[in-house]
């Protein structure tokens, strides 16, 4: 009986086993971890690094790919903190509020400043191109901060004139928004998401919820294993093993099982949703049901009401048989 080598995803989806295969991947992950950081090192971005955030926002869509945008990256930081003394000169109280200010872009120490032209009809490509660059900057180890805030002062404000007129903003263009880019000096905590937002049309995954009485998809905090991912994995490499009889020329490859999170953390509902052979199949389902209880799923509730409560939830579980 040889031992499984096993890989386990770290991401899981509640939504669906298309969003569960697109978790397996970086883009994915980045996407998971990105928050928007309001207090940053006093480290400058390196240029190559800038750089390659440039190259990722000038690769995203753009209608027939015409590029109306413009992006200036700022690394002048006099001209940060010239703009921001005339920031201060003017809105004494609002600085007041932030401890420890430092500029008025939360005191990053670079701006990606993005234009686009003055009739709106291109700022969808804009934001495309914002996002691309703020995912590209987590994946480097930067943080970022979208703000619109300080583009009204700079548009409005006598004093920050100079400030745009480094900017070199084309003709016909205005500056739709700046992004705060730099070392994070703070790691917050994910936001609650409204998965309620999204609404299935027709399909195997709207029968699938409906099927499934009381079973949440609208949750913060995923179910998990206890202790993690990680305990996940090595309990799962101590107890599975390849099915008597089974060779090296035999298929191999991911299984893929589903199965319900219950509010006491028990599983049920489970089932193989893909898988390269019936016999790693029944192995797959033989060592979930002996899996311990999970901790379930959460549902958080904004204000006015406020907490959180165990839901049922939908989980998949990857596990990929692989002989040495």
């Amino acid at each position: 009986m040889k031992r499984l080598f096993l890989c386990l995803m770290a991401m899981v989806s509640v939504l669906s086993l298309t969003a569960q295969n697109a978790f397996e991947g970086e883009v994915m992950n980045t996407i998971m971890a990105r928050r928007s950081v309001r207090k940053y090192l006093d480290k400058p971005v390196e240029h190559e690094k800038l750089e390659a955030i440039a190259l990722a926002g000038i690769n995203a869509p753009s209608a027939r790919n015409w590029q109306y945008w413009a992006v200036r990256i700022i690394e002048d930081y006099k001209l940060i903190a010239d703009v921001s003394e005339v920031y201060k000169q003017a809105n004494p109280e609002a600085v007041s509020r932030e401890p420890g200010f430092k500029n008025m872009f939360r005191g990053a120490p670079n701006l990606i400043c993005v234009c686009a032209p003055k009739d709106g009809g291109f700022d969808l490509d804009a934001g495309l191109m914002g996002e691309n660059m703020m995912l590209a900057a987590q994946s480097l180890g930067l943080g970022t901060c979208i703000q619109t805030g300080p583009v009204r002062f700079l548009l409005q404000s006598e004093g920050a004139k100079p400030f745009l007129q480094r900017l070199d903003i084309p003709d016909g263009y205005k500056l739709l928004y700046v992004i705060a880019v730099g070392y994070p000096d703070e790691k917050p905590d994910a936001k609650p998401r409204d998965a309620s937002k999204v609404k299935f049309i027709g399909g195997e995954i709207s029968k699938e919820a409906s099927d499934d009485d009381g079973l949440f998809i609208d949750y913060f905090e995923k179910a998990q294993f206890p202790g993690g991912d990680e305990a996940c994995m090595k309990w799962l490499q101590e107890h599975i093993k390849y099915p008597e009889g089974y060779t090296s020329n035999q298929p191999q490859g991911k299984v893929v099982v589903s199965f319900i999170v219950e509010k006491d953390g028990s599983l049920d509902g489970i089932k193989v949703m893909k898988s390269p052979d019936p016999l790693l199949s029944e192995e797959a389902i033989r060592v979930v049901r002996e899996m311990p209880k999970w901790k379930p799923a959460h549902q958080y509730f904004p204000p006015p009401r406020q907490g959180s409560e165990a839901v049922r939830s939908r989980f998949f579980l990857p596990v990929i048989f692989k002989q040495p």
